[in-house]
């Protein structure tokens, strides 16, 4: 391999984050610390890191080829929609989520709010959302390393899947916090800087507003046009998108928080930031549109973006692109460590002599799974979805009802809800149903069987009373 700047810029890149990500990771006393801080954390550092772990590289390359594919089709439910849950969650959710800071997991809050048996659910299913979420991303390392240096893509996966294993397993929330701040600058920097490097490379913007006017996936009538079943199925991703799901790193980024004020905050303040990201990582995809609207997607990214890059922006990208990865992957090994070690052992009433100690092992067990599971082959935005559908509809429905003021005191109705959501899911995968996403329906099925169910169960108790 013949080294260039652009082998420079990545691989120094990669070292500056064990550097910094080993030297925060001192003065760990506990579980405490090593999951949720110490609670110093300042609103200018929670939103870095809340942006770079939703930012992640599958939102990078989903973004640049739905755009492409099938433009306001996709970007109306997922920017728009993104953008809006943020805002959901700051105005309205914010002011009551009081209780939930200082938690060390989603886990923790559900065991509090309705029992032990719906806290070990919560960790099982926030862990398997978890680790095909790690995997997804490591992928998406070792495609964008093949991409720019012709390498292997088990090189790609295998280096920054120990890299951030090791940083994320000895340092907590602390190393991934410090880290997520520098690749938050990193991407938030790289992205605008490659868009408009590329943006000037075309020789007239007339081919960009020829596309916006004669490409039908531009036309907003025909966009909401829901006679196209094609708009069924983005509805339902719009609702995924817009959903406040709790999944267990954005739990997490409460749990950081000093008060609900510093939350809401955070969350306006994402919600902002993501729409410029997610914009500017469009506005890229329109422009190779306009440029060729012929190229085959599975060659989209490697052939026209790394391949018309000039030397240096290559680099500057594919670091721009990994602290997208790494900042995601290292919160959610994080929370996922707290999660089997702080929930799922004791809601086995199992008791571990050493949690912090504990939780750094199976940090380190996750990250190593998280690169096994990212040499299977699979579609990288089909796949997020599915592995959100084992959280969304099984833990987000109860939590945000609690939120919400509806608290049912019956753990079994919870339980029959929980079990509802699944099976839609299951059923939607094993009849391959795709005229919309499976997330929306089990939502409203989790939710009609709880309501169903606490009605059951108080009518029995006001009964027998």
């Amino acid at each position: 391999m013949t080294w260039t700047i652009d082998h420079i810029i990545f691989f120094g890149f990669l070292i500056l984050n064990i550097i910094f990500g080993l030297k925060s990771s001192k003065g760990i006393k506990n579980i405490r610390e090593y999951a949720v801080g110490d609670g110093s954390f300042n609103t200018s550092t929670i939103v870095a890191t809340t942006v770079a772990t939703w930012m992640c590289g599958e939102t990078f390359f989903s973004t640049i080829t739905e755009t492409y594919q099938h433009g306001l089709y996709f970007l109306i439910p997922c920017i728009l929609a993104f953008v809006m849950n943020f805002f959901i969650i700051g105005y309205f959710i914010a002011p009551k989520m009081t209780e939930f800071i200082g938690k060390l997991s989603i886990a923790e809050a559900m065991g509090d709010l309705y029992g032990q048996r719906v806290r070990l659910i919560t960790t099982i299913s926030g862990f398997i959302g978890v680790s095909g979420f790690i995997a997804v991303q490591l992928k998406i390392t070792g495609i964008i390393v093949n991409y720019a240096f012709g390498l292997p893509e088990t090189y790609g996966i295998i280096i920054s899947g120990l890299i951030i294993t090791l940083y994320s397993s000895l340092g907590g929330i602390k190393s991934v916090t410090f880290t997520d701040v520098i690749q938050f600058f990193t991407f938030g920097t790289i992205l605008p800087i490659v868009t408009v490097q590329i943006f000037f490379s075309l020789d007239s913007i007339d081919p960009i507003f020829h596309t916006l006017k004669t490409n039908p996936n531009f036309s907003l009538s025909k966009v909401l046009d829901f006679s196209e079943p094609k708009t069924w199925y983005y509805a339902s991703i719009f609702f995924f998108c817009f959903f406040p799901c709790f999944n267990p790193a954005e739990f997490q980024r409460v749990s950081m928080a000093k008060n609900w004020r510093q939350v809401r905050k955070v969350f306006y303040t994402t919600g902002i930031l993501i729409f410029f990201i997610m914009s500017s990582i469009a506005w890229l995809s329109l422009i190779i549109l306009s440029k060729d609207p012929n190229i085959p997607i599975e060659n989209l990214v490697k052939d026209h973006i790394f391949s018309t890059a000039m030397t240096g922006y290559k680099g500057l990208l594919l670091v721009g692109i990994t602290a997208m990865i790494m900042s995601t992957a290292d919160s959610y090994i994080n929370c996922s460590s707290v999660l089997f070690t702080h929930d799922f052992f004791k809601a086995l009433n199992i008791k571990l002599s050493n949690e912090l100690l504990s939780a750094r092992f199976i940090s380190f067990f996750i990250g190593i799974s998280g690169i096994a599971l990212a040499f299977k082959e699979s579609s990288l935005f089909h796949l997020a979805i599915f592995t959100a559908s084992f959280f969304i509809p099984i833990v987000s429905v109860p939590f945000l009802m609690a939120i919400l003021g509806y608290r049912t005191p019956y753990e079994k109705a919870v339980l029959y809800g929980m079990a509802a959501g699944f099976i839609v899911v299951l059923l939607w995968n094993y009849l391959d149903i795709t005229v919309i996403d499976s997330i929306a329906p089990a939502v409203f099925t989790n939710w009609i069987v709880l309501v169903i169910m606490h009605k059951y169960y108080y009518s029995k108790e006001f009964i027998t009373s």
